[in-house]
């Protein structure tokens, strides 16, 4: 009975949405057009801009949901967020702002349905606000140990399937931050808007440049009342960025490829986008790499024939991660000059595989200085200073 009054409840909520909308609903192509205002600036960010107007801030979001592995699917996904102090009046929701999604800051219950969200709620400072989560796979101990004893709703991760309605609803959240990794969750979206749920998309898997990812630090300290914390985060990582890339650029330049097999003769190796940029600013040759594509994911799927013709030459091989499949044909591997001189390596460090929980895919997003350093160490062993973090001398090697 619990199930099919929510669901009736869900169908009044979106009828009367529906019917509110009328003929009033603003021309789409009007409310994408850039609205006025003193903007933001953001250094790095792509998908989305910040406007601030007298007493309120609009954010405008966009980007289009790309398959993994693959290509964008369906048409751009747009959102106008409108934050309004708790303690101002809001504005009239109506011409540039029709059909926006108001949300009063600071935002104080915070539900997410991804792990990097949680690293950008803990830079901040605000764990304490997380009232419903992915799942029991954090990689965060105290906040593994709430969900598990339930103080913590948990609504479902956003790479299988749309938040869980009944939990959702059960954490009365603020706002919902919103990974869409599907078009599952692009159709649940309105049905969550419709129930009262304001819901933020995060497209950080859509910024081209790794630093981008980081600027969502901004954003969510927007939500939160923690633009201070936020801008000195986002500085520390972009002045650790640039010595790294000043050390790299003083080193020779080596070949690397980043290439996981996937079973069959299937294997996928980093092409584009962010990912790819990180090997270039290590001084890395990427012999896969092409154009920048937001229409495409960062690595797309090509045969072993292929991955020895371009990447036999390499100096190093980043070949594991944890999607990986089991590789055993020694004979293929010594056709590749990174197995035969040792230079292989795996992005399987900060793990803890009792809680199957892979920091790689929380903290490690919005800090690629982590990550650039070690490539930076990978790559030209005069910088190896430090010790490997995400990225190590794989241990798994089959000789």
């Amino acid at each position: 009975m619990r199930g099919l009054s929510i669901m009736a409840g869900i169908a009044l909520a979106i009828a009367a949405t529906l019917s509110g909308c009328g003929d009033h609903a603003p021309d789409a192509s009007q409310s994408r057009q850039a609205v006025a205002g003193r903007e933001i600036p953001m250094r790095y960010a792509t998908t989305f801009r910040v406007v601030e107007r007298e007493s309120y801030r609009v954010i405008d979001m966009k980007a289009t949901v790309v398959n993994w592995g693959g290509n964008a699917v369906g048409e751009e996904q747009f959102q106008r967020l409108v934050l309004v102090p708790r303690s101002a009046p809001a504005p009239a929701m109506t011409g540039d702002l029709a059909g926006a999604t108001l949300i009063r800051t600071p935002v104080m219950r915070i539900a997410s349905n991804t792990g990097y969200h949680e690293a950008i709620t803990r830079v901040l400072g605000i764990n304490n606000r997380l009232v419903a989560v992915g799942g029991i796979k954090s990689y965060d101990d105290e906040l593994r140990r709430q969900v598990r004893a339930g103080a913590i709703r948990q609504i479902g991760y956003g790479w299988h399937s749309p938040p869980e309605l009944d939990a959702l609803i059960a954490s009365k959240p603020d706002v919902l931050l919103m990974s869409l990794g599907d078009m599952a969750n692009v159709g649940a979206k309105p049905r969550i808007e419709a129930l009262g749920i304001p819901v933020v998309p995060i497209f950080l898997d859509n910024e081209p440049h790794y630093m981008g990812r980081v600027d969502y630090v901004r954003l969510i300290g927007m939500l939160a009342g923690r633009e201070k914390e936020a801008d000195a985060f986002v500085a520390m990582v972009a002045d650790k960025v640039d010595d790294l890339k000043k050390a790299a650029a003083a080193q020779p330049a080596r070949s690397v490829i980043s290439a996981w097999f996937a079973g069959g003769d299937r294997w996928m190796p980093t092409i584009r986008n962010a990912d790819a940029k990180l090997l270039r600013d290590a001084n890395g040759r990427n012999p896969f790499e092409a154009a920048d594509d937001p229409q495409k994911d960062s690595f797309n799927r090509v045969s072993t024939e292929e991955l020895i013709a371009r990447g036999r030459d390499a100096d190093c091989w980043i070949m594991r991660d944890s999607h990986s499949q089991p590789f055993k044909d020694v004979a293929t591997l010594r056709r590749f000059k990174a197995y035969r001189d040792g230079c292989l390596f795996a992005a399987d460090g900060m793990t803890k595989p009792e809680a199957d929980a892979f920091d790689f895919y929380e903290t490690a997003v919005i800090r690629p200085d982590l990550v650039l350093g070690d490539l930076v160490r990978m790559l030209h062993p005069a910088l190896r200073s430090e010790p490997f973090r995400y990225i190590r001398p794989d241990g798994k090697v089959i000789r």
